[in-house]
């Protein structure tokens, strides 16, 4: 007869505080299976944001780890939700980071549409487009949802005829239920 020991095996609600905190797959090189759906886990993030938006990479290097890794620690603390604010939250955290001087309006800009694309192609409200604003610039980035099943979602730099309130925090939105901003309703700020 042969005895098998019980194994213990991790489950994925276990392994939250490690997909948090990217620094901590080091503590589970004795456990395979946990690194790997950490690792795993993690890569999923890392290609949406540096995929997405490669001029990152000039910042960090190749391996964008030194970028990486510490966001993701700050957003653990700051308890985000890695939803289409997801790039923005990057920028912020780019903001207040020894990256702080390198970083320019097209990196800027690439983060913001990304956001945009990302709202447009997940966001199921009514609304037909979301417009992105920022202190530090005068028109805005919109994410336009597709108007017809083989269409695709559009993403564009709006100028501004006439000059808005800034937002309140760095970033801020409204949304859209036609294709034009006939009004200007009010910034809500980001969601977290």
């Amino acid at each position: 007869m042969t005895l098998i020991r019980p194994s213990r095996v991790r489950i994925d609600s276990e392994l939250l505080d490690a997909l948090m905190a990217p620094a901590s797959q080091r503590n589970y090189a004795d456990d395979p299976r946990a690194f790997v759906r950490i690792d795993h886990s993690l890569r999923t993030y890392w290609h949406s944001l540096f995929d997405v938006c490669p001029g990152l990479l000039r910042l960090s290097g190749p391996d964008g780890l030194s970028v990486f890794r510490p966001f993701m620690a700050w957003a653990a603390e700051q308890r985000l939700c890695f939803n289409w604010s997801y790039y923005l939250w990057v920028y912020i955290w780019l903001r207040q980071s020894e990256f702080r001087d390198l970083l320019d309006s097209d990196l800027r800009l690439s983060l913001m549409a990304a956001s945009a694309a990302r709202w447009a192609t997940f966001d199921r409200s009514k609304a037909a487009a979301v417009a992105l604003g920022c202190m530090e610039m005068q028109g805005l980035v919109c994410g336009f949802k597709p108007r017809a099943l083989d269409a695709s979602m559009k993403v564009e730099y709006m100028e501004l005829e006439k000059t808005i309130a800034s937002p309140d925090g760095l970033f801020g939105f409204f949304t859209l239920f036609g294709p034009e901003i006939d009004h200007f309703p009010g910034w809500r700020p980001i969601p977290k």
